[in-house]
């Protein structure tokens, strides 16, 4: 069967829907602006389909293979999946609806439809992107996780990809504070993968929402991974990379970000630590450093009446305990960057055995953490 039979058999095929339209749209797997301008041109996926491929080729800009694609795409029967999107609890969500994300849709190549698992709120155009590598240290993990918590405290979403490692710090971090949430996959929104957070992205799906711009039952591939690092950095204002070695997914969304108009901020680690060289690179290209949550915020222009309150489990958790005057100054020398006891001896000026002590009672307190190697850093 040529294309243009093809076509004029898919256009005549009864009974498809609007939502089936978008979906055949979507399955053809199109480079995102050439769906975008076949939509500007024909006004609706259904009008597209119904061109045929001819017209696709010379008028839709499309290539023969990728109006064949189109044409093959229409022929599928949806119902299947229609049904299957229900029972699963997840819907079609299209670049005409009024809840499609407004950052997303102010980038260059915004998906023209989304599988979503959950819910997207006006709020949520107050997103800062959290990522890192999933080879994530204790460092990495403790700092992906804190500067999560401490930006949904104040009523930031925290978008990241689900990844082990760093990324499922940031979402636990958020999801801890009581704050919002969105996962970003690489696959189908009915894969399970990858397994080990599947808890979590269960987790998400309370909290906010996760989401794909992939058909169902599409596995994880190594470009889709690319694609999907575009959506992370499209749907938040900001990105912050927490920790990356010199080749890392987490500076392909930083790059993305970068160009399309984001700030991008990097933390900064041990100058020995491989894990932290990615980091160091951004920052010696202009990122902004991330040492704080404030220090996001300020850059991002996040305003201070849009920020939420502490979350109600960490204010019925009661005033907190009074520090001693060693406590206080050890805490003092500490930041979201690791240091040696050494060193914190060394700055507060202190014994060892007083220094010692007083680290022991700030990590009892929740306050500071231990690392390996007898590092330190504030827990916030």
């Amino acid at each position: 069967m040529g294309l243009r039979q093809s076509a004029l058999v898919d256009s005549e095929k009864p009974g498809v829907t609007e939502r089936e339209a978008w979906l055949a749209l979507n399955a053809a797997d199109l480079p995102p602006r050439k769906s975008s301008e076949l939509l500007e041109r024909y006004g609706s996926p259904e009008a597209a389909i119904s061109a045929g491929g001819p017209s696709l080729v010379t008028d839709g800009g499309l290539s023969p293979a990728e109006a064949s694609r189109l044409a093959a795409a229409a022929a599928c029967d949806y119902a299947p999946k229609l049904d299957k999107l229900s029972k699963i609890g997840a819907r079609l969500l299209t670049v005409r609806d009024p809840d499609y994300p407004a950052n997303l849709r102010q980038i260059h190549d915004p998906p023209v439809a989304l599988f979503v698992r959950g819910t997207f709120l006006p709020d949520d155009r107050r997103c800062v992107a959290v990522v890192g590598t999933r080879r994530v240290t204790p460092y990495g993990r403790l700092v992906s996780e804190t500067l999560a918590r401490d930006l949904a405290a104040r009523g930031v979403t925290v978008v990241s990809g689900l990844a082990v490692g760093a990324d499922a710090a940031a979402h636990r971090g958020a999801l801890s504070a009581g704050g919002r949430t969105i996962g970003v996959l690489a696959c189908g929104i009915d894969v399970p993968y990858p397994r080990d957070t599947m808890e979590l992205r269960e987790q998400t799906v309370e909290r906010g929402a996760v989401v794909s711009e992939v058909s169902m039952g599409t596995p994880a591939r190594r470009h889709r991974f690319h694609s999907r690092n575009r959506l992370i950095s499209g749907l938040a204002v900001a990105v912050v990379v927490t920790e990356a070695p010199e080749r890392s997914g987490a500076l392909i969304t930083a790059n993305i970000a970068a160009e399309q108009g984001r700030e991008v901020f990097a933390v900064p680690g041990s100058i020995n630590s491989e894990f932290s060289r990615g980091t160091h690179a951004l920052l010696r290209d202009g990122a902004h450093i991330a040492a704080s949550v404030e220090d996001i915020l300020e850059i991002a222009s996040l305003p201070e009446t849009a920020m939420g309150e502490v979350p109600a489990k960490e204010q019925e958790s009661g005033p907190k305990e009074a520090l001693t005057a060693d406590e206080n100054t050890i805490l003092g020398a500490l930041s979201l960057q690791q240091r040696h006891v050494d060193e914190i001896i060394q700055d507060c000026r202190l014994s060892a055995p007083r220094a010692s002590a007083g680290l022991l009672m700030l990590e009892l307190k929740g306050l500071v953490r231990r690392l390996p190697g007898n590092m330190f850093m504030r827990v916030s």
